[in-house]
Parts: structure tokens; sequence; C-alpha cells
């Protein structure tokens, strides 16, 4: 039985989503790509291991016991990649910055390419919801992204502060809402679409948010939908889709999208360090390179972000 140790990470990936498309995009393959290594792993171990419908794939009993015994393969595979890919960003003195897609990471990621601090060399990429695995994996050096409350901490990582800002903004288009802003509440919001920013712009937004509504209000809301960024969000707001919810001090950081629309900033006194733009490394870490790659992330971001 010769198995291609990389036909596992793309028998996984399409285990978990179900989409050709979406593994494909992920390791970098067409669609046909991603039927092809699927065929010819099931040709290799002899197995069935999905079932194709026009709408993705599904793991059949086969493909569930395949996976189950597969995972182990695949993360060892994975942590042997991620080893070598760091052993080869040290040797040529590379640091790997992960940002991530929120006001703050995009333009932080414009200041290091246009004008990276002196001495290693700094390459970006971007951080998505679970960069505090990819940090812990050593897939990545340095992380910038921003948190709420305690989502993302973990001991065995090192945070350096950038910025951080109280509460909860709301905002919605006055055309389409009649919200009071002096006389404000916040239930009336949930009887409407919540527009948020997803987890690859802050982790654990959306599930504090989710849980807030359910401990403090009894309910949640009508409908939900998630953005990958806050102008995105906000766009839609413009629109009348819904109403925009976001950490902290959202509209500064919105510019032209915040045009006409209305916004509260609430929950300030009970939140008064919700939202946390930090640099992040191992607490672990040796290599001076990093070390001093996340020092000089953080000096620039609080330059940059007074």
């Amino acid at each position: 039985m010769d198995i291609d140790l990389n036909s596992l990470l793309v028998f996984r990936h399409l285990a978990e989503t179900g989409s050709f498309t979406a593994t494909g995009k992920r390791w970098g393959m067409t669609q046909p790509s991603v039927s092809l290594t699927i065929s010819k792993l099931e040709s290799a171990v002899g197995l069935i291991l999905f079932e194709r419908s026009p709408t993705g794939a599904k793991l059949t009993p086969a493909g569930v016991a395949f996976l189950e015994l597969g995972t182990e393969v695949s993360d060892a595979y994975l942590d042997f990649i991620d080893g070598m890919r760091r052993l080869d960003r040290r040797m040529d003195k590379q640091v790997l910055v992960a940002l991530d897609a929120s006001y703050f990471g995009r333009v932080l990621r414009n200041s290091l390419l246009t004008e990276p601090p002196v001495g290693p060399v700094i390459r970006c990429c971007d951080a998505n919801g679970t960069w505090r695995e990819s940090l812990e994996s050593t897939r990545v050096d340095v992380v910038v992204a921003g948190r709420f409350l305690r989502a993302g901490l973990s001991p065995s990582l090192q945070e350096a502060v950038i910025r951080r800002e109280r509460g909860i903004t709301v905002a919605w288009n006055p055309d389409f809402y009649p919200f009071d802003p002096e006389h404000f509440s916040f239930p009336e919001v949930l009887r409407t679409t919540v527009l948020v920013p997803d987890r690859s712009v802050v982790t654990g937004f959306s599930s504090f948010l989710l849980r807030w509504c359910d401990e403090a209000y009894g309910m949640q809301p009508a409908n939900s939908i998630a953005f990958p960024t806050e102008d995105e969000a906000a766009a839609a707001c413009r629109a009348g889709l819904g109403v925009m919810l976001g950490p902290g001090n959202v509209m500064p950081r919105l510019g032209p999208e915040a045009d006409g629309l209305v916004h509260v900033r609430t929950f300030e006194f009970l939140l008064p360090e919700a939202f946390t733009v930090a640099v992040y490394c191992r607490s672990d870490e040796e290599s001076k390179e990093v070390l001093g790659v996340a020092a000089a992330v953080a000096k620039l971001g609080r330059k940059l972000f007074p």
C-alpha cells in the first residue's frame, strides 16, 4: 500500500469541510486536482472514502474509520513540515509574522512591507481564527491579532499589548432602523439581524456576544451574519441588511464606510478592557530574531495607534 502523505492532508480537509472548492483553496489546488488526489488515495487503500454529490462530499463508513486512523499520522506529518519550515526560516534569518484581518492588522502589514524594521527578513501572512494553534505549533513566529476579553490567551504565549478599547459599538442606518441613540435599548437590536466581524478579525467576539445575550437577556439575535472585515460589515449595515456590532471603538476604523450610520458606544463601564490588540509569540521562544521582531512590531503598533 503506497500512500502519499500529502493526500492525507487533502483527505482530512475534505472530510472536515465537505467542499472540493474549499479544500483546493486551502492547499493551492484546482477542484479537479483535489478529486484526482482523493481517487488515487481510494485506489491505494482499496476503499471508497467519500460519497460524492453536487453539493459536496460526505464520508462513507469506511471513510470515517480511515479518518480516525489517519488523524495521528496527519498531525505528525504536519508537525514535521512545520518544524522543517521553522528550521528553514532560522537558517535564512527570516521571521514569519501573521496579521489578522482587522484595521490594525492591515495598517501594520502595510507599514512592515514598506518600511520593515532593521534586522531579520520579515515575511507576512494572514492570521486566521486559529492563530493561537498556528503559533503554538511553530507554523508562524509572531502574531498580531485582536482578542475580545481573554479569548486566545494561553500560558504558552507571551503578549505585548498595542491598544485596548472599551465596550461595544452598535451602528445602524437610520433609514431602515428607528432606534433612538439617546434612549438606546440593546434588546431591540437582538430582534434584528446583527452584523459582526468574524474570528479572522477578532478572536472571541461572536462567541461572547451569543453567550452574553443568552445570560443577560434570555434571548439570541434573530439572525447573525459574520463578515471577514469590519468594512464589509459596515457596507451591509449601510445597505440596511442589519445592525452592526463591533468590539471597542469601531467608527474611526471604518473611514468613509461610516458615513450615514448612527452609532452608540455601549457596555463601556462593564467592559473597560473589552478589545485588545496585541503582539504574540511563544513563551519559550529562544530565537533572538523572533523576540526582536516581536518587540519591534509592538513598538511600531504603539506608534501607529497611540
